[in-house]
């Protein structure tokens, strides 16, 4: 069996740093606002720490600009994603149980469009990238 540097370590620590982030940032938004399904929490989840894990694994970089781009185009997946998946009619096709439509969305008062869902998602994984580098190598 082979060991894991310490390298590896702080890579896993900072891939499980961004899902972290990202997925309690949204759920907090959902607490505050209207709950989800499990399918909705599941599916976010495995898609942070799949862009998570491309993210350090393949596009790595320190430029802000970059981690800026490469979150945008995580929000965008995500939130297209599951207006597809859910929303369109494919999971429940499978059997599994979702929305069929976005809920209302209100936090504090504030009714969010489907546009500031993106938002809200790009910058909760830059967010969640850029705490990620707070975690040094030792």
């Amino acid at each position: 069996m082979q060991k894991i540097k310490r390298s590896d370590k702080s890579i896993l620590l900072k891939i499980i740093a961004v899902v972290a982030i990202f997925w309690l940032s949204d759920f907090i938004l959902h607490f505050f606002g209207v709950g989800e399904s499990r399918f909705y929490y599941i599916s976010k989840f495995f898609n942070a720490a799949l862009f998570a894990l491309l993210w350090f694994f393949a596009f790595y970089s320190r430029k802000h600009w970059k981690k800026i781009v490469y979150s945008f185009v995580f929000g965008t997946w995500i939130s297209f994603y599951y207006l597809i998946a859910s929303y369109l009619g494919l999971v429940q096709y499978l059997g599994i149980y979702a929305r069929y439509t976005p809920p209302p969305f209100v936090i504090f008062g504030i009714f969010l469009t489907p546009f500031i869902w993106w938002i809200t998602h790009s910058l909760g994984f830059y967010l969640g990238l850029e705490l990620s580098e707070l975690i040094k190598k030792k």
